[in-house]
């Protein structure tokens, strides 16, 4: 099955804002200091659509970030979030050796997807404008081409190029179910 079919089911969720990062070769501890949460932070486990219900309901008060593991990745999902889209976090859990990539999209349509590895920025880009004049900003990986990003199919092709660059395949039933959640500051 091509996977921008398999994710076509994000092409209509469209109250669907956060982003998604996958990173390898990192511990939780790692992840959740690299995000900004305290050390003695105790999670709630929360599904997607509960953790996002509670973000847009305190969305000057803090942030949230949900942690799973799927195998040797680790998935952070923010709820209409950005933190993970910074490439400062992208640089840090990539460190010394390892992947990072997040997508971000926002419910106004902004989308930005970013990787790094082994310590360096290696892909900052907006897929909107890829092959476009204007073009899609900052830094284009080797693996990306314009029509990997048809405008129309645009969320499921990120969720693709997640699959291609870390291996893993996200499966949308993560998100109802109930993983742990975490504040983070604003």
């Amino acid at each position: 099955m091509c996977a921008v079919t398999r994710y076509a089911w994000a092409d209509t969720a469209f109250d669907l804002a956060w982003t998604l990062a996958v990173t390898t070769g990192r511990t939780e501890q790692e992840v959740l200091a690299a995000y900004g949460v305290r050390d003695d932070a105790q999670p709630t486990d929360l599904t997607f659509e509960a953790a996002l219900e509670q973000r847009n309901e305190h969305f000057d008060d803090y942030g949230l970030l949900q942690l799973t593991r799927r195998g040797q990745h680790l998935l952070a999902i923010e709820p209409n979030g950005w933190v993970g889209n910074a490439p400062e976090v992208a640089r840090t859990l990539s460190r010394p050796s390892g992947v990072f990539l997040s997508v971000y999209w926002s419910a106004n349509g902004d989308h930005q997807i970013v990787q790094a590895r082994d310590g360096q920025l290696t892909a900052r880009f907006d897929p909107t404008f890829i092959g476009q004049p204007a073009g899609a900003n900052d830094m284009l990986p080797g693996w990306c081409e314009p029509e990997d990003f048809p405008l129309d199919h645009l969320k499921s092709a990120s969720l693709a190029a997640v699959e291609r660059v870390t291996g893993l395949a996200f499966d949308d039933s993560w998100l109802t179910a109930p993983v742990p959640t975490y504040r983070l500051p604003v």
